[in-house]
């Protein structure tokens, strides 16, 4: 059985087909990241806001958790970017050939001690390292140095 649309509702039908999704599909991109959810929100969405051609899904998740991952995912690899880590955790994925060398190109900036040679992996930034302790209970002679 052959259906005939009437001339009058060909419009209507043509607005509802393109509203369901006929327009090009946003590019994906995934991000593993340890940095928190409230951090990664907020980049989504000034990355949406900017590119609006793409769609972030920032997966927030533990560094080793995010190395497990991308290990268990190198056949068939689902993120786009691993965005946090410690650099032995990115040195040690660039030795099992788990990264692709890329250049950003704020590279230069980046210190030598803070960047893979090969470019397979760059800092954004440094994390310090703090030890903090009670001084009612610890006298200062018995704390780390």
């Amino acid at each position: 059985m052959m259906m005939t649309i009437s001339r009058r509702w060909a419009p209507l039908l043509f607005v509802f087909l393109t509203a369901c999704g006929g327009g090009p599909a946003k590019k994906r991109l995934v991000i593993y990241s340890p940095h928190g959810k409230e951090l990664l929100d907020a980049y989504e969405h000034a990355f949406e806001a900017a590119h609006p051609d793409v769609d972030v899904q920032a997966l927030d998740m533990g560094s080793q958790t995010v190395y497990d991952r991308v290990r268990t995912e190198a056949a068939n690899p689902q993120a786009s970017l691993w965005w946090g880590a410690p650099s032995t955790l990115f040195a040690q994925a660039a030795r099992e050939s788990l990264l692709v060398a890329y250049t950003p190109t704020w590279a230069a900036a980046v210190p030598a001690d803070s960047r893979d040679a090969a470019g397979f992996w760059f800092g954004t930034y440094q994390t310090p390292e703090v030890i903090a302790y009670n001084t009612h209970l610890l006298d200062s002679a018995a704390v780390p140095r």
